[in-house]
Order: C-alpha cells, then sequence, then structure tokens
C-alpha cells in the first residue's frame, strides 16, 4: 500500500501505524451498489477489509464508515476474502484518531 517501504531484503517497513478496529462499513464501486464490508485494521494511508464479494484489484471504491462521509480508495490486493485497500488522499491524523477511538479492537500494530 502507499506509504510502505521495503528494504534491500524485501522487509516490509509501514510510514504509518496501523490499529486493529472492528467496523461494519459499506463499500461500493463505482457504477455498483454497496455491499456490507468488515473493516479489521485502520491506517492513515489504507486500511484492510474483509468480505464475502469478489472485487478486482485496482477498482475505485467508495468505503462509508458509520457516521463519516464516503472515503475514496483503491484496491491494493486481495486473498480469500481479504483486501488490503489505500485511501485516494490519506487520512488526516484527527480523523483517523477519531476513528480508531471510536472502533477499539485490542492492540495496535506498526
Amino acid at each position: 500500500m502507499a506509504g510502505d517501504v521495503f528494504d534491500s531484503r524485501g522487509h516490509e517497513h509501514r510510514a504509518f501505524t496501523r490499529s486493529g478496529v472492528s467496523i461494519t462499513a459499506s463499500v461500493r464501486e463505482q457504477g455498483g451498489g454497496r455491499q456490507q464490508v468488515e473493516i479489521v485494521d485502520l491506517s492513515q494511508a489504507g486500511f484492510r477489509m474483509r468480505t464475502a464479494s469478489f472485487i478486482a484489484p485496482d477498482r475505485i471504491i467508495f468505503l462509508t464508515l458509520p457516521g463519516y462521509n464516503p472515503l475514496e480508495a483503491r484496491i491494493a490486493w486481495h486473498e480469500i476474502e481479504y483486501y488490503g485497500c489505500e485511501f485516494v488522499q490519506r487520512l488526516h491524523a484527527a480523523v483517523y484518531d477519531d476513528i480508531v477511538r471510536r472502533y477499539p479492537l485490542f492492540k495496535v500494530r506498526n
């Protein structure tokens, strides 16, 4: 995802902290209908979601979290029912902090 950095051995170093969350949200592809998803982690650069529906990589989606305006994102990868998505515009730090505070899980990962 955008914000990720890889060293010469291919080890990933993230530019933004990822927080585990549990959020029931909806996504909509351009020109498509809404589908329910579960957001399982979040950073200012993107998020990981779980859904039984297939969405092709590189597709643009609009993520709607309860209480927030839709956020535009791109499908970066998928593996089985998990999808990694990058925001078209990074979340402002205050918005990220508010979402994580509202929907905490148990741990924060770097």
